[in-house]
């Protein structure tokens, strides 16, 4: 992943990614009703211009997103067109960016890429791409005064060239501009390209080591991959130089010097930092055994009663169930018989409308039911009771 990052290829092999488009997103703004920027030109949208960009007239979400992605699409060919050497897909994107908001390169960033002569005068080698970094913060200017907005895009946009969020690098309470009498950009002041990318390669935003490029220090990053510049005509620009690195300082130990004679300086011995003693090595606990036993079972949860014979469960014949169908089946009887003896008096008759009641066919299986409770519940209730002892027995 951070290998293709990285890898170079011609401007007509790629695209502005999302990283390009949420960059213009933020910095652009959105205004779905037409406005005046800064310098009075019409402007609608995410940042357009032109004959759509009307003072008052307003459009659609959809129609700016698709406004948006034609101003991407064109800017990037901008690139394309006017770059001639490879780039990385962060390189790409920052010069997307910065076509999006000025409408084209600018003559020194295109002279540090392509080789040829910057506003200053120096002659490039093409493929400067260290020096075509410098060049970010120098275009911030709207009608020739540097703008907060402008120049903490172009810090933006600089992080974007060397493969750094920016989000967090380029905030709004971390970005100063200050100008002098004279219209220039107080480097004292100032929030420096250098103090921007460093906190860049600080930012947690985003997983570690994404790219090659968090692991370079700021040397490696605007370190120019050419030959130093030959003036040509003019004087070089004061300002806009990399500001030299100081050493990492040495921890060394103190050096003796004898009381006469010149003083001799020893060389510096580097004294390593103590490190802190590795943490003893506990070794983990061991399973719990898994003991495998019989669980005792409360005999008294078996739907059947208490175990003992005078608690037992009842039988159909001394259920309530029982009593009451006897109760509608004589009722039933007493019905038939009194109904029928009103009428006629055959005894077929009454038989023959009895066999066929319903009531009556359930009083003689209730009958038959109660007969075989009554002859077998003292023997069965003891067989039942024996067996549910044992069972207890066993299980405990």
């Amino acid at each position: 992943m951070a290998i293709e990052i990285l890898r170079r290829r011609p401007p007509s092999e790629l695209y502005p990614s999302r990283a390009a488009v949420d960059l213009i997103r933020h910095f652009e703004g959105l205004s779905l009703t037409g406005y005046l920027d800064p310098i009075g030109i019409p402007t609608i949208g995410y940042g357009r211009t032109g004959p759509v960009a009307v003072v008052g007239k307003r459009i659609t979400l959809a129609e700016a997103d698709a406004l948006l992605d034609e101003d991407v699409a064109s800017h990037a060919q901008i690139v394309r067109d006017q770059i001639t050497v490879p780039l990385t897909q962060g390189e790409m994107d920052a010069l997307t960016s910065l076509a999006f908001n000025l409408g084209y390169i600018p003559k020194s960033l295109k002279a540090c890429l392509n080789g040829g002569v910057t506003d200053a005068g120096k002659v490039m080698t093409p493929g400067s791409y260290g020096s075509a970094l410098l060049q970010f913060p120098r275009n911030c200017r709207a009608a020739g005064i540097p703008l907060k907005g402008l120049y903490r895009r172009r810090l933006a946009e600089a992080c974007l060239f060397c493969d750094l969020p920016w989000e967090n690098a380029c905030s709004i309470s971390v970005i100063k501009l200050q100008v002098t009498e004279g219209g220039q950009i107080d480097p004292n002041e100032s929030t420096s390209l250098e103090d921007t990318l460093m906190r860049a390669r600080l930012d947690t935003s985003k997983p570690p080591n994404t790219s090659e490029t968090l692991k370079k220090p700021w040397s490696e990053l605007v370190k120019k991959a050419e030959p130093e510049a030959v003036p040509a005509t003019g004087e070089a620009e004061p300002a806009e130089k990399e500001a030299p690195q100081p050493n990492p300082p040495l921890v060394s130990a103190p050096v003796s010097v004898p009381p006469s004679g010149p003083a001799v300086q020893a060389p510096a011995v580097v004294v390593p930092a103590p490190q802190p003693p590795p943490p003893p090595v506990t070794a983990p606990k061991p399973p719990e055994p898994v003991v495998i036993a019989p669980k005792t079972v409360d005999v008294k949860s078996i739907p059947y009663g208490e175990i003992a014979p005078e608690n037992g469960a009842k039988n159909m014949s001394e259920s309530q169930r029982g009593v009451g169908m006897v109760i509608v089946g004589a009722g039933s009887l007493i019905q038939i018989i009194t109904t029928r003896l009103g009428v006629g008096t055959a005894v077929g008759a009454i038989a023959f409308d009895l066999s066929r009641d319903p009531v009556v066919i359930a009083l003689v299986a209730t009958a038959v039911v109660a007969a075989i409770g009554w002859f077998t519940r003292k023997r069965g209730t003891k067989v039942m009771t024996k067996g549910m002892i044992e069972a207890k027995t066993l299980l405990k």
